[in-house]
This record gives structure tokens, sequence and C-alpha cells, in this order.
């Protein structure tokens, strides 16, 4: 199980990983937004309060979180981005 210990909102609905094993990748929620799960994340300045849940994951509020390994598995390295 992948445990992620910081996040970081970027522009364009993304989000700065870093995993307890010291990666940083960079998560991309656009192609989530227009799920019902995650339909509220289209205010930005609501995607902008992601912060770290339950000490292993990305959360917005007691509805909104990620799964730690979807988010590893469907990231990018970040010195790909950079």
């Amino acid at each position: 199980m992948y445990i992620i210990s910081n996040v970081i909102p970027l522009e364009d609905y993304r989000l700065l990983l870093t995993f307890t094993n010291g990666e940083k990748r960079v998560y991309d929620m656009k192609p989530y937004l227009d799920t019902n799960a995650y339909r509220k994340l289209n205010d930005i300045s609501f995607f902008n309060t992601a912060h770290i849940v339950l000490d292993y994951t990305v959360g917005w509020n007691d509805e909104i979180d990620i799964c730690p390994d979807s988010a590893y598995q469907d990231s990018i390295p970040y010195n790909e981005v950079v």
C-alpha cells in the first residue's frame, strides 16, 4: 500500500503528491471532475483545500478522497513534469 505524506494543489487540477517512500508524483484530477464522486472539485477554491486525511491519503471533506494506490499508479513522476 502506498501512503501519501504531503499534497500540494497545482494549476490545472493537478496534485503534487509526496509518498512516504520519498517519491514525488503529479496526479491529474481533470479526468475525474465530471464524475459524481468528484464533481464538487470543479470549484477551484474547494479543490485547493486538498489535505492529508487519515494519515495516508488526500481528501477534501468527509465525502471526497482518493485511493493512494490508484493515485500512485495513475500519476507520473514529478521529474517528468518539470
